[in-house]
């Protein structure tokens, strides 16, 4: 990076949100006063038209020519944050991802874990690059984990994303902060890097790791993902009728009922042929 490039950075939040004033309109585009004091180039598009002096928030990178730039686009992460990205091409020197914006993030090959193929979800942690001041993106999120969970408690509902899978159990992101742990048991859908879902503290380990669970605490036992009486009680609890079925998505299965879409329908199938719900278009209701 020039000397001239890591002067202006210092000014400015790399790979965040910055407020920034249109300080001048040129050919190229608009020159931005950044509330940092940094200034920083936001190329003209036909898709905006700014004025002087305008206010606005700006996403601000480092271009291929190691040069501070600006973009109203909006990031899918900023550094500093995790993230599950798709790849979008591969070569002999890394991995390109999806982030968001017209230029791709990078995950360097040092930095993966395992071979990537287009198309391939990754779960990755997004830093600066201390020898090119660049955005890269990393695989080896563990070191930036954050490993107090005083804040967190038993029976909380979280958002999950797998990072790690082995036979015996799946690593997630909890909230995109922690780490947490489901141990798999017979008869679970398969989890995959990068699957996304809810889930629920089940207990904290005695040196303050998380054990997760898919189901609600609460419901151990009576809400068994292969018991139809998981089913049953929530249609108890909404009175009779519940507005679910082969139309509703699994994500919202797996945060209404605490199991996968393949589990429900299974289960909707065995209540059904037992004559304790009618099925329709709409969802399902008990039987009188």
């Amino acid at each position: 990076m020039s000397a001239e490039a890591l002067e202006r950075k210092v000014f400015m939040e790399l790979g965040k949100f910055n407020r920034a004033r249109v300080d001048a309109i040129m050919p190229q585009g608009y020159y931005l006063e950044l509330e940092t004091g940094g200034r920083v180039l936001l190329p003209g598009s036909d898709n905006f038209e700014l004025q002087e002096d305008e206010i606005l928030d700006v996403f601000v990178y480092m271009d291929s020519e190691d040069r501070p730039i600006a973009t109203l686009q909006k990031p899918y992460v900023q550094a500093g944050e995790f993230a599950v990205l798709t790849v979008k091409e591969v070569n002999r020197v890394g991995a390109f991802l999806d982030w968001g914006l017209n230029k791709d993030l990078f995950l360097p090959y040092k930095q993966q874990l395992g071979d990537l193929q287009k198309g391939d979800k990754c779960v990755v942690y997004v830093l600066e690059d201390e020898l090119s001041g660049r955005l890269v993106a990393t695989e080896k999120i563990k070191s930036f984990l954050d490993m107090d969970t005083s804040e967190l408690h038993v029976g909380q509902r979280v958002n999950l994303a797998a990072y790690e899978v082995t036979p015996d159990y799946v690593d997630f992101l909890v909230d995109y902060r922690y780490t947490g742990r489901l141990m798999l048991t017979r008869g679970m859908e398969r989890i995959y890097i990068g699957d996304t879902m809810p889930g629920y503290i089940q207990r904290f380990t005695s040196d303050g790791k998380i054990t997760l669970n898919l189901t609600p605490v609460g419901y151990k036992g009576l809400m068994k993902s292969d018991s139809p009486s998981a089913i049953m009680h929530k249609l108890e609890e909404a009175g009779g009728f519940l507005p679910y079925g082969d139309h509703t998505d699994p994500d919202t299965i797996r945060e209404v009922f605490g199991m996968s879409k393949k589990t429900f329908k299974k289960l909707l199938g065995t209540l059904y042929r037992e004559g304790k719900i009618q099925l329709s278009d709409d969802g399902f209701s008990a039987t009188r």
